[in-house]
């Protein structure tokens, strides 16, 4: 498959609209405030990881930070309402975040500081 579509705007970054595999959204630290996940089926599921440098040849160790699984509110209203996680008002450092999408139109909504 193939890399996914993100979107910079003024509140941070929307993943997805295309491609499933593991991209980078940023390859530096990023202060995360909040993220929300809305999938295309009730199977759908977002992947994040961060990195650390731990000073060997591997430079970065890949860490895994979040799973979300699809929230189905009911009649099939898969959205990002009930499936959200809120880091606080100062947010917490993420170092090359990366995500990966179980289906090309899921969403993960990255609201930065």
């Amino acid at each position: 498959m193939a890399a996914m579509d993100f979107t910079r705007t003024e509140w941070g970054i929307v993943a997805g609209g295309t491609g499933t595999d593991a991209t980078s959204v940023n390859s530096g630290r990023l202060r995360v405030k909040a993220m929300a996940f809305a999938g295309n089926a009730t199977t759908a599921t977002a992947t994040c990881t961060t990195s650390i440098d731990t000073g060997t040849t591997a430079a970065l160790k890949l860490i895994p930070c979040i799973k979300f699984k699809c929230f189905d509110a009911g009649g099939g209203s898969l959205n990002a309402s009930g499936n959200y996680v809120f880091f606080g008002e100062k947010g917490v450092p993420m170092t090359n975040l990366t995500v990966t999408l179980s289906h090309a139109d899921d969403r993960l909504f990255i609201y930065l500081v």
